[in-house]
C-alpha cells in the first residue's frame, strides 16, 4: 500500500511518502522553493518523493492531507458559499451547503475519490498524536498535543494502547497556550508562528521571578480541563482584521511593543522570562490532566509548542510520568509524516505497531558523487578527494576553520543533525559571535548546539545515564566543571540544547566526532544548520556551495569532497 501525505497552505508545507508501513522519503517544500517558511502546495516535495521511489501519482493508493476542513465547511458562512464564480467551486460549496442542511455532528474524515486514487482529510491532532506515539519507543504511551490550533482544538490529550489512538480531552480553541507563545513573540519584534525560539532564546536571560510575572498570570486561569486565557488582551483569533495577535489592553499592561531590529532592552528579556515561566506552568498542569485521563507511565508530546526545548529538558523532573518523548518534527512539518503513519495503521489494522519504530529523520534528498562532481565542474572549482574526510576534517575544526558539512540524505527536521550542518569547535569562547557574524548573521543572544558521543554525554550534560537526545529536542544543564571546556555551546543559562549521536544513526558525523576527541579529549562539535539566516537549509550540492561562497566559512565537506576558500 502506498500513502502520501501532502501539508499546504499552513505555517510550513511538506510532503511524506509510506510504501508498504515502510516511510521512504519525506522533505519540506521550502527545501525545493528556497523560500523559508514556504506554505505554497507541496508540489515539489512530494514530486520528489514520488520520482525518488519509482512511482507516478497513479501508483498511490491514498493522498492523505492532515487537515479536516469538514469544521471549516460546516460552520462557514453563508456568504462564502451561497454563489459560484466558477463551476470548479461545486467541489466545496455542494458539501458546504449540505453539511448545513443536514445539520448534527462534524463528520470526523472526509474521503474523497476520483479515478483510481483515494483522498483522505485526517484531523489535524491525530496525525500530530500518530506522529509520536507511533514512533516512540514505547509499547503504549499517553499523548499531549500543543500548538496554534488544529481545525477547532488548541490542545487534545489522550493515550496510545499500542494499537490505537483515544482522545480523552481538549482545549478549543482560541484558548491556545501556542498562540499565547506567539502573542509575546509578535510584540517582542519578531515573526510569530516562526520565531518563538527567538523569544524562548531570550528568556534564558531572566530567569528569576519579575513584575511581569503576574501580570501575565492576570492573562490566563488554569481550570480543571485546561486553562482559559482572557481574550479581551488578544487579537490573534481576528485574523485579518486586525495587525497584531495582541491590542492595546494588552499594550497597557506589558508597555510599548517592540519593532523589528529595535535594541533589546532589560524589560524585553524579563517579559520573555516571565512567559517561559507561564507557559511552563501552563503545560505541566496539562501533562497532569493528561495523566488523570491516561493509562501509561510514558508520555509523549508533539505540536508547535513542544518545539520548546527548554521545557522538554525539564521533562525528566515530572514526578508523574516516568519517561518521555518528542519526535524530531513535533511542530506541524511532521504532521505529513504523521497523516502517513495514521493512514496506515488504520487501513492495515495492523498489530505490529513495532514496524514503525525504527524510522528516522534522515528521509530527504542525497547526491551522489557524480553529481558532486557535475556540480564542481558547472562552477569551475578545486577540490580534493580526501581518503580520510573524517579525519581531515576534524583537523581542520580543531585549528579554529568553520567548516559545512553536507552528507547523504537531508535530515526532515527544523534542525540539522549531522548532514546539513556548519560545525566548529565548542572549545572556543568566540566561536557563537564567529559564526553568528560570518555566517549566519543572526541575533547574538541565540545558541548554538552541542552534537556528542553519545556514550559520554551523560559525562558532560545532566541526563540520565544512557538517555538519547536524538534530534536536539531538548535544552539541558552542562555540568559546572565543563562549561569552561565547552563555552561555544553553553548558553548564559549554563544549558545547551544536546544531540547525541550513536554510530547506528549516523555513522559518518559520528566518525567525525570521535577523531575530533582522539585530537582535543573533548567528545563534542558545535552543530548549526548549513544556511544563512532567512534562508532554508542547503538541500543539494549547488545550494552549499553557492552558501558556502557567501559567508565566512573555511571549508566546504561534500562527501569525501574538500573544498577550500584558501586555494582561491
Amino acid at each position: 500500500m502506498k500513502i502520501l501525505s501532502v501539508y499546504p497552505w499552513t505555517h510550513i508545507s511538506s510532503s511524506a511518502l509510506m510504501v508498504d508501513g515502510k516511510l521512504v522519503a519525506a522533505s519540506a517544500e521550502e527545501r525545493f522553493s528556497k523560500q523559508k517558511w514556504s506554505t505554497k502546495f507541496p508540489i515539489k516535495s512530494a514530486e520528489w518523493c514520488l520520482k525518488q521511489n519509482k512511482l507516478t501519482w497513479d501508483d498511490i493508493d491514498h493522498i492523505v492531507i492532515p487537515w479536516n476542513p469538514a469544521h471549516n465547511i460546516h460552520t462557514s458562512n453563508s456568504r462564502w458559499d451561497s454563489e459560484i464564480v466558477w463551476r470548479g467551486q461545486l467541489l466545496s460549496h455542494v458539501p458546504s451547503n449540505l453539511m448545513k442542511a443536514k445539520g448534527g455532528n462534524v463528520a470526523s474524515r472526509i474521503n474523497l475519490s476520483y479515478s483510481n486514487t483515494n483522498i483522505i482529510y485526517a484531523n489535524h491532532h491525530d496525525c500530530h498524536a500518530a506522529s509520536a506515539a507511533f514512533i516512540s519507543p514505547f509499547k503504549n504511551c499517553d499523548y499531549l498535543i500543543i500548538d496554534g490550533h488544529g481545525e477547532t482544538e488548541a490542545c487534545s490529550y489522550g493515550y496510545f494502547d499500542g494499537k490505537k489512538l483515544h482522545k480523552k480531552g481538549y482545549v478549543l480553541y482560541p484558548h491556545s497556550v501556542g498562540l499565547l507563545y506567539g502573542s509575546f513573540t509578535n510584540f517582542l519584534g519578531f515573526a510569530p508562528d516562526k520565531d518563538e525560539w527567538k523569544t524562548m532564546a531570550l528568556a534564558s536571560f531572566s530567569a528569576k521571578s519579575n513584575n511581569y510575572d503576574s501580570k501575565i498570570s492576570k492573562i490566563y486561569k488554569l481550570t480543571k480541563d485546561g486553562f482559559e486565557l482572557d481574550l479581551t488582551f488578544f487579537d490573534y483569533y481576528l485574523f485579518d482584521k486586525k495587525p497584531a495577535f495582541y491590542n492595546k489592553k494588552f499594550i497597557s499592561i506589558f508597555g510599548k511593543p517592540r519593532k523589528k531590529n529595535e535594541k533589546m532592552e532589560k524589560r524585553h528579556f524579563e517579559i520573555a522570562g516571565s512567559l517561559q515561566r507561564a507557559f511552563e506552568k501552563i503545560v505541566i498542569h496539562l501533562l497532569k490532566i493528561t495523566k488523570q485521563h491516561g493509562k501509561s507511565k510514558n508520555i509523549v508530546i508533539a505540536g508547535g509548542a513542544a518545539m520548546n526545548c527548554v521545557f522538554n529538558g525539564k521533562l525528566n523532573n515530572l514526578k508523574f510520568y516516568k519517561n518521555n518523548f518528542v519526535p524530531p518534527w513535533p511542530d506541524d512539518l511532521g504532521v505529513s509524516v504523521g497523516a502517513t503513519l495514521l493512514i496506515d495503521n488504520e487501513k492495515t489494522k495492523s498489530k505490529n505497531i513495532r514496524k514503525y519504530k525504527n524510522i528516522d529523520c534522515y528521509l530527504g534528498p542525497s547526491f551522489s558523487n557524480k553529481d558532486i562532481l557535475n556540480t564542481f565542474k558547472k562552477y569551475k572549482l578545486k577540490y580534493k578527494l580526501s581518503q580520510n574526510v573524517c579525519k581531515e576534517t576534524a583537523k581542520l575544526i580543531k585549528n579554529g576553520k568553520l567548516v559545512g558539512w553536507f552528507q547523504g540524505k537531508m535530515e526532515f527536521t527544523h534542525r540539522a543533525l549531522g548532514n546539513r550542518s556548519i560545525l566548529a569547535d565548542p572549545r572556543s569562547s568566540k566561536v557563537k559571535d564567529l559564526i553568528n557574524s560570518a555566517v549566519k548573521y543572526r541575533e547574538s543572544f541565540r545558541p548554538f548546539a552541542p552534537a556528542v558521543l553519545s556514550d559520554y554525554a551523560h559525562e558532560i550534560f545532566q541526563i540520565r545515564n544512557k538517555e538519547k537526545i536524538d534530534y536536539m529536542q531538548k535544552a539541558v544543564v552542562v555540568k559546572k566543571k565543563w562549561r569552561k571546556i565547552i563555552p561555544g555551546v553553553t548558553h548564559s543559562d549554563s544549558t545547551a540544547r544536546v544531540q547525541t549521536v550513536e554510530s547506528k544513526n549516523n555513522k559518518k558525523f559520528y566518525d567525525l566526532i570521535k577523531e575530533f576527541y582522539k585530537l582535543t579529549n573533548v567528545p563534542v562539535l558545535v552543530n548549526t544548520s548549513f544556511n544563512l539566516n532567512g534562508q532554508p537549509i542547503v538541500m543539494d550540492p549547488e545550494d552549499a556551495i553557492k552558501t558556502f561562497y557567501t559567508c565566512g566559512l573555511d571549508y566546504l565537506i561534500l562527501e569525501n569532497y574538500i573544498v577550500s576558500k584558501e586555494n582561491v
